[in-house]
């Protein structure tokens, strides 16, 4: 199971980093939040010395070191010091690094190339992820996932030259009923073929049959869409792109 513990945030966040084989890696996971799941949270601590930023809701920033297939917690940070481990793990020995017999979920380290980036909690996509299968703290398997196969649209890279192949390919003839008048339809993407091409799409907010109907047919002749892999797999983002008529629209 992967778990990334994360909340509806809507920016970015700074991860939480995992000493492996040597290397210092980010990822996509906070563990520390899954011990809260059965322990009280010292949010008043976080609040007072700990890491206050949108990037960072959780409000520390945790280090973690996997060594012998055990995951331990070497330190949280805070804001500007690290924050003593006894005032957060308050029923563990924090005299040494603490074995994190709590965590039954999985650890993502995404490197690579930046495939997609998302202004949201963890959601870019690099080119490969290394997933940490723990049980009881314990690692029972690790998994290599390539997202290289991902390719970005130039129709989503610059939204300008989208807006102008939407106006230069509503076809007029196909409204009878004041074609040029000024209106505007939401059409929302909901899949996208290997090939890049627009299968799926839903009208969300219309106007009348024959703009909703034409809307459609413009956003599906998009030539060209992203092509995300996430986990191996590909998975679609939903878009919502507005359509608007009227020829002295800019």
């Amino acid at each position: 199971m992967i778990s990334l513990n994360q909340k509806a945030f809507g920016t970015a966040q700074i991860p939480d980093f995992l000493i492996y084989e040597g290397d210092t890696l980010s990822i996509y996971a906070n563990p520390l939040e899954s011990y809260f799941d059965n322990h009280p949270r010292p949010d008043s601590l976080f609040d007072k010395i700990g890491y206050n930023s949108t990037a960072c809701w959780r409000g520390y920033i945790a280090y973690w070191e996997l060594k012998n297939d055990s995951l331990y917690l070497l330190k949280v940070q805070g804001d500007s010091t690290s924050i003593d481990l006894s005032l957060i793990l308050k029923d563990k020995e924090t005299n040494d690094k603490i074995f994190a017999d709590w965590y039954s979920y999985s650890i993502l380290n995404p490197y690579g190339k930046l495939l997609h980036y998302e202004h949201m909690g963890y959601g870019s996509i690099y080119e490969f992820e290394k997933e940490f299968v723990f049980e009881k703290g314990i690692v029972t398997d690790t998994k290599i996932y390539d997202n290289s196969k991902s390719r970005k649209s130039k129709y989503t890279e610059n939204p300008e030259l989208l807006k102008k192949y939407i106006k230069e390919n509503i076809d007029y003839s196909n409204i009878t009923n004041e074609p040029f008048k000024k209106a505007r339809v939401f059409v929302q993407i909901l899949s996208v073929s290997e090939d890049g091409k627009i299968d799926s799409v839903n009208v969300i907010r219309g106007w009348d049959n024959e703009r909703d109907k034409e809307a459609v047919r413009v956003v599906k002749s998009i030539p060209e869409w992203d092509v995300l892999y996430r986990h191996g797999e590909q998975f679609n983002l939903i878009w919502a792109i507005p359509v608007i008529f009227g020829k002295d629209e800019e």
